[in-house]
């Protein structure tokens, strides 16, 4: 499953993703992970929750950063889910995010890690919040 909090900004984005992360961490029976360009998220986020900051790494494109969340899925069989703030912020802006939605759902459906996203959308979008899946 992919689950997108869509809205322009400040409109709460962030905090909701990290009230879902804290809240699907209690539950799960597996391993979580929270990833941000940045360190803001650090701090808010209970220790048994990963917390990777990808500005420590080289994530130049939308299919560097769909490798990433590949190996994290690889490297972890007991990764239930993976939280990502600030999306826009992580891939380029020319990056069509249906396109990686849509692939990161079929990710989602092979490995049965769940993925959430936080996505800024400054256009005439409403801010939802909804899942996807293929």
């Amino acid at each position: 499953m992919v689950n997108l909090i869509v809205g322009s900004s400040g409109t709460g984005k962030t905090k909701q993703l990290v009230e879902k992360v804290v809240d699907t961490a209690k539950k799960s029976k597996g391993n979580v992970v929270c990833i941000d360009k940045g360190k803001k998220l650090s701090l808010l986020l209970p220790s048994n929750i990963r917390f990777i900051d990808v500005g420590d790494y080289n994530l130049n494109s939308s299919i560097v950063f769909y490798g990433f969340l590949i190996g994290l899925c690889a490297g972890d069989y007991d990764l239930t889910d993976v939280f990502i703030d600030s999306t826009r912020d992580i891939i380029p802006g020319n990056t069509d995010i249906n396109d990686f939605i849509e692939i990161v759902s079929k990710l989602s459906e092979n490995t049965n890690v769940n993925f959430h996203f936080s996505i800024c959308s400054d256009d005439d979008y409403e801010d939802m919040h909804y899942e996807y899946a293929s």
